[in-house]
């Protein structure tokens, strides 16, 4: 029995090694292929036309937000031009903020702007029913969408409409998102680093390589008849954005990611906001990989790198899954004193063939090669976590030992997570429940002076706190067993998982209001 349980232990251990190394692979490819980013030439009279713009900003209880992103849109349509822009404020809000928009839409009025209200009986559909009312309304044929925390610049529109002019089956333009408050707090900071590895490596690279690529919800502008075309926005997943991308590009358009095109917003300032944003988007897109990613791998259309490439894009947030289970397989093994490395002459090698095939000699030379290419495995996925973030540093020329205390909290976090991000996996892939659009709160944190405790939109805990508190305790039993024991190579896995969800639980409890309404 205990072989058996030896060999299973072993098989998921190299399944999961195996896939940690294709995503991390993943990186060093992207990495690779971001020099050769450019965009299309613009020449000076394509910045003349000014075709009808319009800007739609889906908002949710922003009471602190509001009236800076309506003033930034502002700015952003008296340079663009007046008669040429038009803002709506889909406001599903149920709170304050109703008055305080209705303030803003009135001051803006009296200046001159086409500047309007949609409001909903019900929040049916959530953002994706909000956009999706707002789409069949405008009869504008670009739209540029703004969550509620961004400061567009006021060439936005100038920098980017010109490029839809020149190319109809260019559908959607991407900006890069920059941090207004990346230095607020060790949090902001270290997620700033990971919100830059997307755009800097991710968003590049795929563009680069004309791989499928995403709009990510806000700072970008989209062709209407493109995404009517490809059935507009749907809400039978909670990545809308994500969702519709992929549709579009199906149907052989095509997205353009504009680098130097900053859209500044605002990074969640705690942890429990952290991780209800990631809650929604490992939820969301693993519900548009199991939506979409089989019509995608099958398209003979595509080349096959894309398809590769989509398939890791689509299911990037198995890694959470994978890690968490990897973390599991470290703590059970440790407790039942499962040696995987023992159990040789009762298996195939991972090049197949069994041990007892060959002499002793030729046996150990060829276990020894197999772990060895395993361990390079390992060590090659764990360098791609790293290398990333520093790149992203050195591409912003911002000082690598300066942030050295924000990308140990970004592993800590990113490691952290993976309890609940493995909640929202299961929920995605395992059950066909409309799961609720939980918008992340935004406090107007721009630097350290300003709090945000006594401020409104507080996250309460959730039983996830429970199961991130019992994974401690299991990380700490194994811990002290395996020390006992004498079995300190597991500790690589064990103490820093152990130390990340501590560090996830710790500041949830801290940050946490335990009776806090959304």
């Amino acid at each position: 029995m205990m072989v058996f349980v030896q060999i299973v232990f072993l098989a998921v251990s190299l399944l999961l090694t195996f896939s940690f190394f294709i995503y991390g692979f993943n990186h060093y490819y992207l990495l690779s292929v971001i020099h050769r980013y450019h965009l299309p030439p613009l020449h000076q009279d394509d910045y003349q036309k000014r075709p009808l713009v319009a800007i739609q900003l889906p908002i949710f209880n922003e009471r602190y937000v509001v009236r800076r992103l309506v003033a930034a849109c502002a700015q952003m349509v008296k340079r663009y031009g007046t008669d040429h822009a038009e803002i709506t404020i889909l406001d599903d809000s149920n709170d304050d903020t109703v008055q305080l928009v209705d303030e803003v839409v009135r001051e803006y009025s009296l200046q001159g702007l086409r500047i309007g209200i949609q409001r909903r009986s019900d929040r049916q559909g959530y953002k994706a029913g909000a956009l999706q009312l707002a789409l069949e309304q405008t009869t504008a044929e670009y739209i540029a969408i703004f969550d509620a925390d961004f400061t567009p610049r006021d060439d936005f529109l100038i920098q980017t409409i010109p490029y839809f002019l020149l190319d109809d089956r260019l559908a959607i333009i991407q900006s890069r998102w920059t941090h207004l408050n990346r230095y607020f707090n060790r949090i902001t900071s270290a997620v700033a680093i990971g919100i830059d590895v997307h755009f800097f490596i991710e968003q590049t690279g795929r563009y680069a390589t004309k791989c499928f690529q995403n709009f990510n919800g806000s700072g970008g502008v989209l062709r209407k008849s493109a995404l009517i075309e490809a059935g507009g926005w749907q809400a039978d997943t909670l990545a809308e954005d994500l969702d519709a991308s992929y549709r579009i590009q199906l149907n052989g358009y095509h997205i353009l990611f504009i680098k130097d095109l900053p859209s500044p917003g605002e990074i969640p300032p705690t942890v429990p906001s952290f991780k209800k944003q990631q809650a929604r988007w490992a939820n969301g897109s693993l519900r548009t990989a199991k939506k979409l990613l089989h019509s995608i791998l099958v398209n003979q259309k595509f080349k096959l790198y894309q398809r590769v490439e989509a398939f890791i894009h689509l299911t990037g947030y198995m890694l959470h899954p994978m890690m968490y289970i990897s973390f599991l397989l470290a703590c059970f093994g440790t407790i039942l004193d499962v040696d995987t490395f023992l159990i040789h002459s009762h298996m195939l090698t991972p090049f197949g063939g069994a041990y007892t095939a060959f002499d002793p000699l030729t046996a150990t030379q060829i276990h020894n090669l197999s772990w060895g290419v395993l361990d390079t495995m390992i060590v090659v996925s764990m360098v791609a976590a790293w290398l990333s973030p520093l790149v992203s540093l050195k591409l912003q020329k911002l000082s690598i030992l300066k942030n050295l205390s924000a990308l140990l909290v970004l592993f800590l976090l990113g490691s952290g997570i993976s309890v609940s991000n493995t909640i929202e996996a299961i929920k995605a892939l395992f059950t066909n429940q409309q799961w609720e659009f939980k918008r992340t709160p935004k406090y107007a944190n721009i630097n350290s002076k300003e709090g945000w405790r006594e401020r409104k939109y507080q996250v309460p805990l959730d039983f996830v706190f429970l199961l991130e508190l019992a994974s401690v305790c299991l990380g700490g039993i194994a811990i002290t067993i395996a020390i006992l024991h004498h079995h300190y190579a597991v500790l690589a896995i064990l103490i820093p998982y152990t130390t990340a969800y501590s560090f996830v639980s710790l500041l949830t409890l801290q940050q946490s209001h335990p009776q806090a309404a959304v």
